[in-house]
């Protein structure tokens, strides 16, 4: 496979950085939630959804640029894993979900009101598929070595 020139080469480095930036953004965001936390102080409950909504258009654009610039291979990869990591891992995920309200969970990770509860599910989601998407994804590949 050749190096990539000009406007892909470009295009590249412009999902890189956004991708690099990203990481950073959420990292200095995750350290400054933590600290806010530890001196006593809260931010208001929708504070996660607004800086979501800030740094979503920027990620989408560094998929698309990324999708756009790779080959075939590693789209396939990608959409293995998404299938089979992201989608499978709801199945294990699921008898979770028959736990809440139950005390066991309750007295595994605290009391928390219904919205609450619905975050923790919402990120506890997430977390299981992109586990699941990675592992999936670093096997397709370590397979076809």
């Amino acid at each position: 496979m050749s190096e990539p020139t000009g406007t892909q080469a470009r295009r590249q480095a412009i999902a890189l950085r956004l991708l690099v930036a990203s990481a950073l953004l959420g990292a200095i965001g995750g350290a400054g939630l933590t600290l806010l936390k530890e001196i006593g102080l809260t931010p208001p409950a929708s504070f996660m959804g607004y800086a979501l909504l800030a740094v979503a258009p920027f990620m989408i654009v560094a998929s698309v640029i990324y999708w756009r610039n790779i080959d075939e291979a590693a789209r396939e990869a990608h959409k293995f894993a998404w299938f089979w990591g992201g989608s499978g891992s709801i199945l294990l995920a699921a008898p979770l979900a028959m736990l809440v309200g139950d005390r066991r969970l309750t007295a595994l990770a605290g009391e928390h009101s219904p919205s609450e509860w619905f975050a923790i599910g919402v990120f506890s989601l997430l977390v299981f598929q992109l586990t699941a998407y990675v592992l999936v994804w670093a096997a397709w590949w370590l397979r076809q070595r």
